[in-house]
């Protein structure tokens, strides 16, 4: 199923590249914010965070329910480090 959406939606590895720049802004001591102006947009550099919430979003929604329960379940978890 996620492999699917990657393919037909997203890119291969979205979910796992999203979900690692989400982790990595969160743990940012700084949290410093996106600008447009000066970021590059690249995940693995200086992702926009409301554009990283959109594809973990669309992956939430996405998976079966149970599945999806659980991919909520670990971004909260992250979410906390906020």
């Amino acid at each position: 199923m996620l492999a699917r959406l990657e393919h037909s939606r997203l890119w291969p590895g979205a979910a796992e590249e999203a979900l690692a720049a989400w982790a990595r802004s969160l743990r940012d001591p700084y949290h410093q914010l996106f600008d447009p102006r000066w970021g590059c947009g690249i995940m693995a550099c200086c992702p926009d965070p409301l554009e990283l919430r959109r594809t973990l979003e669309i992956i939430a929604h996405a998976l079966p329910p149970r599945d999806a329960r659980t991919w909520r379940r670990h971004l909260a978890a992250l979410d906390d480090l906020w």
